[in-house]
């Protein structure tokens, strides 16, 4: 009985790593894609190069942040009283997560489908 309670347990923290991973990484790519837009007319800048370098790669970053996001929604909602310390900050990453995807999935179709 205690070994699969600490197995359990073992499961659960890789989960949440994986969870906070994800987070941070996908709040990451948005501020890069924020940066990308503000700094556009400033030449060779760090963010357009890491952008051209994501373009090339877009489906499956889009499909990572599709899956990423809806899993640290979903996860949110389900656990939302296991999170007592940093519950703001965690809403807050997973607001700009969805508002970000939703953000990008509509300047990208529109990119792809009727201005080019």
């Amino acid at each position: 009985m205690y070994f699969r309670t600490m197995e359990a347990s073992s499961e659960s923290r890789t989960e949440q790593r994986l969870l906070d991973a994800s987070l941070v990484l996908l709040v990451a790519y948005n501020v890069l894609f924020v940066a990308d837009i503000l700094m556009d007319s400033l030449p060779d800048n760090a963010a357009a190069r890491a952008m051209d370098f994501i373009d090339a790669r877009r489906g499956w970053i889009t499909l990572f942040e599709a899956i990423a996001a809806a899993a640290l929604f979903i996860d949110l909602v389900v656990r939302f009283d296991h999170y007592q310390g940093g519950r703001t900050w965690r809403i807050l990453g997973v607001a700009i997560i969805g508002a970000g995807f939703i953000f990008k999935a509509f300047t990208f179709y529109l990119n792809s489908s009727y201005l080019e």
